[in-house]
């Protein structure tokens, strides 16, 4: 028993641990220092006291055992998306994205989308054929399916696109023949190319926020409004920032969603680009940590589960800062463990409690 704790502790990625609370840390220091309601870094600290639990708890359970029940979880998952088209649904600043249950909500897309990469990792693991052939391809296109149709039906598309993410590294991982894969991203540029003449002149929500970006001579000033803030405040922190509480675009509400979304904007304003390329750098030392872990299971489920959470990490970051610093529209993807919100805290916690429990048993068969 005593060996068998004390392998536990060795084996535990402390690391990735210390990375992650590293990150929760910031977020809530930052969260504290735009304070745009009382007791919101509270809240946060609350939310990730529980997702430090539930990291042990998953790290407790052999992660084959949980890709095991993943049709279980899928369903549960598929379950809760379709609940947030009825009454128990709500919509939040134009997503009909949240269940409440009383005064508390959730978003089931975020969970859903650790219960698709679990999914994903069962079927693709038990495919043997290499490379994939059209009819594996179609079942998992399916998999992703559902639940991605689910989402955009919500009016969220940034979640909706992050399955993406996941999707094509874990068909990739598993043998995707790479003339689809060439002929996929061309589709997809082709697409893009095409569409631009109908955004230019489309009036919809989606497309101004789209040209806030790229046309901004086009766009309806209100839709430019939060992408110019977000500017000013990432231009004025200058090298080192403005310091703890230096944040005047935050702390004086011109940022929208500033302990959301835009909890990068107060980060970049008060501490700078040194401040801002260091909280990255620890995010890249997250996504490397779960690469490095991905590569080393002996199991290919491991490596599929890993290397779909770290794509969808890759993702989120990506897009929350290219959202921030004016590259990407405004999609609401929050920043994983720097944003408020207690469901993507935990969501991003069952996912580091699975990679640490792949790295748990990489010796075991």
């Amino acid at each position: 028993m005593f060996a068998s704790n004390r392998r536990y502790l060795v084996d535990f990625d402390w690391v990735l641990l210390g990375l992650a609370m590293l990150v929760a840390a910031f977020g809530i220091l930052e969260i504290s220092s735009a304070e745009p309601a009382p007791g919101l870094w509270r809240r946060q600290l609350v939310g990730f006291a529980i997702g430090l639990m539930v990291i042990f708890v998953t790290t407790l359970f052999d992660y084959r055992r949980i890709v095991n029940v993943a049709p279980f979880l899928y369903a549960l998952g598929l379950v809760l998306l379709a609940l947030v088209m009825t009454p128990l649904g709500r919509e939040v600043n134009g997503n009909r994205s949240w269940i409440f249950i009383g005064s508390q909500g959730f978003q089931p897309s975020e969970f859903a989308k650790i219960f698709t990469i679990l999914m994903l990792a069962n079927y693709l693991s038990g495919v043997k054929k290499r490379p994939l052939d059209l009819r594996t391809v179609i079942i998992a296109g399916i998999i992703w399916a559902v639940p991605t149709a689910l989402v955009f039906l919500e009016n969220d598309t940034g979640s909706a696109l992050s399955y993406s993410s996941f999707m094509i590294a874990m068909l990739f991982l598993s043998g995707l023949r790479w003339n689809w894969l060439v002929a996929g991203i061309l589709a997809v540029i082709l697409a893009i190319v095409l569409a631009v003449p109908a955004v230019k002149n489309c009036k919809s929500y989606k497309c101004e926020r789209i040209k806030a970006v790229y046309w901004p001579e086009l766009a309806d000033k209100k839709y430019r409004y939060q992408n110019d803030q977000s500017e000013i405040a990432v231009g004025s922190g200058g090298i080192f920032g403005k310091g703890p509480g230096g944040s005047t675009q935050g702390t004086l509400g011109f940022v929208p969603e500033v302990h959301n979304d835009f909890i990068f904007a107060v980060a970049s304003e008060e501490w700078g680009f040194v401040g801002s390329f260091l909280s990255l750098t620890v995010y890249l030392a997250i996504i490397t940590r779960l690469i490095q872990i991905a590569r080393r299971s002996r199991e290919r489920v491991g490596l599929l589960l890993v290397a779909g959470f770290a794509a969808l990490l890759l993702y989120h970051v990506a897009v929350n800062v290219g959202m921030v610093v004016r590259l990407l529209p405004i999609m609401g993807i929050p920043l994983p463990l720097m944003s408020f919100g207690s469901t993507s805290v935990v969501a991003t916690c069952i996912g580091l409690g699975l990679a640490i429990s792949v790295r748990l048993r990489r010796f075991v068969n």
